[in-house]
């Protein structure tokens, strides 16, 4: 699958984030809320947007934990299911590895979407 880490796999616009928040079913683990609902992509791809709270620490802090879970659903994003736009918003104080956000993101994916994960030994 595409591993590309372009815009066309993001939710950007303020009204795509909007619907997800206000008609999006949610889960939520230890690690990170997913908001998910479907979108309406002509070539029915999964796009990501990611919401850090100020609680994370300053700009640099935040800005870190952004990229690591953009990273995450990049990486992810051969094992989710797609047509899907999907929101992911890290738990202050959790431990944010890489692992850890790529098993929640693709379990809490599945829940959501009535989907089974993927099996995988890789974390």
């Amino acid at each position: 699958m595409d591993q590309q880490a372009d815009r066309r796999f993001r939710v950007t616009t303020r009204k795509d984030i909007a619907r997800l928040f206000q008609r999006g079913s949610r889960a939520a683990d230890g690690v990170i809320t997913l908001y998910a609902v479907r979108n309406e992509t002509p070539d029915q791809r999964s796009r990501a947007g990611v919401a850090v709270s100020i609680r994370h620490g300053g700009a640099v802090r935040r800005n870190r934990v952004k990229r690591l879970c953009r990273e995450a659903f990049r990486l992810s994003r051969s094992e989710l299911p797609g047509g899907w736009d999907l929101m992911i918003i890290p738990r202050a104080g959790a431990d944010l590895t890489m692992p850890g956000i790529r098993r929640s993101v693709r379990q809490l994916a599945a829940r959501l979407t009535g989907l089974r994960p993927a099996s995988r030994s890789e974390t």
